[in-house]
């Protein structure tokens, strides 16, 4: 069984051209991209962890929603003092 890359594939090709037209390193975006979703997906699971042990707690929702802007606020500013 033939191992395919990322390079080799035509979507990651017609992805590159489209990026190159707009000006753009098509690695950078797909970097910028996969960040994004491992901060979304680390997001969801702060969001449904803080979630069940609100439902322990007796905090209503909206202090979880508050908490969480809060964590996020935080973290975004850790980022840019890096």
């Amino acid at each position: 069984m033939a191992t395919n890359t990322i390079q080799e594939s035509p979507v990651w090709k017609q992805f590159e051209e489209g990026a190159r037209r707009q000006g753009a390193d098509p690695v950078d975006l797909v970097t910028k991209y996969m960040n994004e979703c491992l901060e979304v997906w680390e997001d969801e699971a702060l969001d449904e962890e803080i979630s069940q042990d609100v439902q322990k707690s007796g905090y209503k929702e909206s202090d979880a929603v508050e908490i969480v802007r809060q964590y996020r606020q935080e973290k975004r500013r850790e980022r840019v003092s890096s």
